[in-house]
C-alpha cells in the first residue's frame, strides 16, 4: 500500500502478548487433544499389527494439519510470544500435574483433553511428551517476549534524532559544523 500509514515497519514493533496467551491457550488445547485423538487411532494400528494404511493415513495427515496450523499461527509476530507461552503453559501444568497427582486426579483431567463423544482422553499426556514440547515452547515464549520488549524499547530510542535522550529538547541553535562556517540566527 503506497502512501499508507499502515506498513510491516509500523507492525514490526506492536506486540499483543495477553491476546496472544489467550489464543495460545486455546490453540495449545485443541491441538494436544486433536494429536491425543489422533495418536490413539494411529497406536490401535500398532497393537493389532495391521498394515492397513488406508485407515491410519487420516490421522497421520490430521496431526501434520494441526502442526501446520500452529507454526503458522505462531508466525505471526504480533502475538507469536503470547501464543507461545499460553500453549506452553498449559502443556506443561497440565502433563506435569498428572505425572505428579494421584492416579485417579490425574486420570480426570486428562478427561480435559477428551474430544466428546469418544473414550480417548489425552494419552499422550501420560507419556511426558507433552510435557517436553510444553517446556520447550514456554521457554521460547518467555525469549520471545523478552526480545520483542527489548526491541519496542530499541525502536523507540531509535527514532529519537542522535545523541537526544527521550528527556531532551531539541537545540535552538546549532554550533557551526566546520571551521568558519557560520550559523544564520
Amino acid at each position: 500500500m503506497t502512501g499508507s500509514a499502515f506498513t510491516l515497519d509500523s507492525m514490526a514493533g506492536k506486540t499483543n502478548v495477553p491476546l496472544g496467551i489467550v489464543i495460545g491457550l486455546v490453540t495449545g488445547w485443541l491441538a494436544t487433544m486433536a494429536v491425543s485423538y489422533s495418536g490413539s487411532r494411529l497406536l490401535r494400528r500398532t497393537m493389532t499389527y495391521s498394515n492397513d494404511l488406508t485407515s491410519s493415513l487420516p490421522w497421520v495427515v490430521l496431526i501434520l494439519a494441526v502442526a501446520a496450523g500452529l507454526g503458522l499461527l505462531l508466525s505471526i509476530r504480533a502475538i507469536a510470544g503470547g501464543a507461545l507461552l499460553g500453549a506452553g503453559l498449559l502443556m506443561t501444568v497440565v502433563s506435569l500435574a498428572i505425572q505428579v497427582l494421584p492416579m485417579r486426579q490425574a486420570f480426570d483431567l486428562t478427561k480435559v483433553f477428551e474430544v466428546p463423544g469418544t473414550r480417548y482422553q489425552g494419552y499422550i499426556a501420560w507419556d511426558g511428551s507433552v510435557l517436553f514440547i510444553g517446556v520447550i515452547l514456554l521457554v521460547l515464549g518467555i525469549a520471545r517476549v523478552t526480545s520483542d520488549a527489548r526491541s519496542l524499547r530499541s525502536n523507540r530510542q531509535d527514532s529519537l534524532p542522535y545523541g537526544q535522550y527521550p528527556a531532551q529538547y531539541p537545540p535552538q541553535q546549532q554550533p557551526p559544523q566546520h571551521p568558519g562556517q557560520t550559523f544564520p540566527g
